[in-house]
């Protein structure tokens, strides 16, 4: 049998769309058994069945897998080619749910006049299919598996290894990629491996006629703000501080702030948006709100936890100032009105989390953490969200304060993404870079087919966790800064730093990624996309 033809392909796809493995369910356990049953199909497998295996991930309590298989060629250069079995549920598919993990009847089944004008005139080309997960990022990971089919059948001339790698939870917090990364470097030295490149296959635009591909992949940090005001009653307004207002205050800043913008080599991350916003009572009361919180989205191409902590700092004594100033501004106003004064005895106060844990330590004692550790250990278990776990944590430090003015605390939220960025430093960084200038030229003269090169991928993905570069900068920031961090969320940074190699992002080409138009073009991506990517894993494996 040939794997990597046309109908090999999409015959592996259609099995892949067909089990549902929607992020954060344990519907990605099935999907990690279906790649598993397809990869022992294969002659070579069947012959080596030490070379692919489900791996449980530690500390997962959905208790999910991830799939490697190794096809060993001649000497040690490899290639590991990662892609993520997750999709976005199907919701959104509305009457045509049923159909969402069927591409052929979906595809026959939609409605072009019901569709926008794009999705129907590419429906009515016959050069699209349709279904969920299809291109995001199940036709990457088919293609993949039928590359290393097709190699472990002409093993003689081979040159190299391929290690494939697919991981759940993409979508959500990257588990699946973040337990990888220690199985991979316990197979490198396991099997003698030199890990070379990455290649990783999320699908791309095609914009002005050029199709897009990646020599890294943005960051991602989640700045929380915590608030704590004075807490008084809603008919005595005047007596205490909301903490309502000082987070208005802080979203004021944040939202789609320009100095959060990141920029490296002429490309520019999007500003930041507030993901959550929220107070922290359960129940109605009829007092000002007392403490309240926001996270946000901010991404990252250059700017360390460091860097953008001190940032955040500003922002946070700004949006303190602002409180006051208008606190002191409206009880002035106030005053002349009734002759009642009320006086403003606060100070801005803006700690990391770090410093508010310090600060309690020194004037309560060992015993805080005591009750920290204690209180941590019998939350996790019944913690659902990465997110509101970490706003307890900090909620409970910050309730023990001694310092009971108001004031506000910034940290980190899981998950936490690297930027990695290809600078070429070291030698297998430049042998990517030319290998990059050899896919463009055999695309362009091949298929017609040109590519833009891009520095950063601009969606979050996993290969943010293989190229990580300052690990012990990112540490000294994060760990004391994200409470759960070592809890319920594990970044193993050491292990990153270790397995550090070159990233490329080489997919097929697809649209409409979680929503229901999402679709495939199936005549690039079946064909050439299959034949380009085989080029550049080659030319990878070859000496620099």
């Amino acid at each position: 049998m040939s794997w990597y033809t046309e109908e090999s392909i999409k015959k592996i796809l259609y099995r892949m769309v067909g089990v549902s493995s929607v992020s954060g369910t344990r519907d990605e356990i099935n999907m990690a058994k279906e790649i598993y049953n397809i990869f022992k199909e294969i002659p070579y497998f069947e012959e080596n069945p030490e070379y692919v295996k489900l791996h449980p991930i530690k500390n997962d309590p959905l208790e999910r897998l991830f799939v490697t298989a190794l096809v060993k060629g001649k000497g040690n250069r490899t290639v590991v080619l990662i892609n993520h079995m997750d999709t976005v549920d199907y919701n959104g598919f509305g009457p045509y749910k049923d159909l969402a993990l069927k591409p052929e009847e979906l595809t026959k089944a939609l409605d072009p006049n019901a569709l926008q004008q794009e999705p129907k005139e590419d429906l009515l080309s016959g050069d699209w299919i349709f279904g969920r997960g299809i291109i995001d990022m199940k036709c990457g990971g088919a293609a993949e598996i039928a590359l290393l089919g097709e190699v472990s059948e002409n093993l003689e001339n081979f040159e190299g290894n391929l290690l494939f790698l697919s991981t759940p939870d993409e979508e959500n917090n990257s588990a699946g990629m973040l337990g990888a990364i220690p199985v991979l470097n316990r197979m490198k030295e396991e099997y003698g491996l030199e890990y070379v490149g990455l290649v990783n296959n999320e699908p791309h635009p095609v914009i002005d006629g050029k199709h897009d591909l990646f020599i890294g992949s943005m960051g991602k940090l989640l700045p929380i703000f915590y608030c704590e005001g004075k807490e008084t009653h809603a008919g005595q307004m005047l007596e205490g501080l909301s903490a309502g207002l000082m987070l208005a205050e802080v979203q004021r800043e944040m939202e789609l702030s320009m100095e959060l913008i990141d920029t490296a080599d002429g490309e520019y991350t999007y500003p930041p948006t507030v993901l959550k916003m929220s107070d922290t009572r359960e129940l109605y009361n009829v007092s000002n709100i007392s403490s309240a919180y926001a996270y946000y989205n901010v991404l990252t191409l250059q700017f360390s936890p460091k860097d953008l902590m001190e940032k955040l700092l500003k922002i946070g004594h700004r949006a303190f100032e602002s409180t006051l100033n208008k606190f002191k501004e409206t009880t002035a106003a106030y005053e002349k009105l009734s002759g009642e004064a009320f006086p403003c005895p606060w100070e801005p106060k803006v700690f990391t989390y770090d410093e508010l844990y310090k600060y309690n330590v020194e004037k309560i004692g060992p015993s805080f953490e005591e009750h920290m550790d204690k209180f941590i250990e019998e939350k996790k278990v019944g913690a659902k969200d990465e997110r509101e776990f970490a706003i307890e944590v900090i909620k409970e430090a910050a309730r023990l304060c001694p310092d009971r003015d108001p004031k506000m605390v910034v940290a980190f939220a899981p998950p936490y993404y690297p930027h990695v960025k290809n600078e070429g430093k070291t030698e297998n960084d430049r042998h990517m870079l030319e290998v990059v200038d050899e896919v463009l030229a055999y695309s362009k003269e091949k298929y017609d087919v040109d590519w833009r090169v891009n520095k950063f991928y601009k969606q979050l993905a996993d290969m943010s966790y293989c190229g990580v570069q300052d690990a012990d900068d990112i540490l000294e920031m994060l760990k004391p800064n994200m409470p759960t961090l070592g809890y319920t969320y594990f970044l193993p940074l050491e292990e990153m730093a270790q397995f550090n190699v070159p990233v490329l992002n080489l997919g097929p080409w697809g649209k409409d990624l979680h929503k229901f138009t999402e679709r495939v073009n199936a005549p690039f991506s079946f064909n050439d996309f299959p034949d380009i990517l085989k080029f550049a894993v080659e030319k990878i494996l070859k000496e620099a």
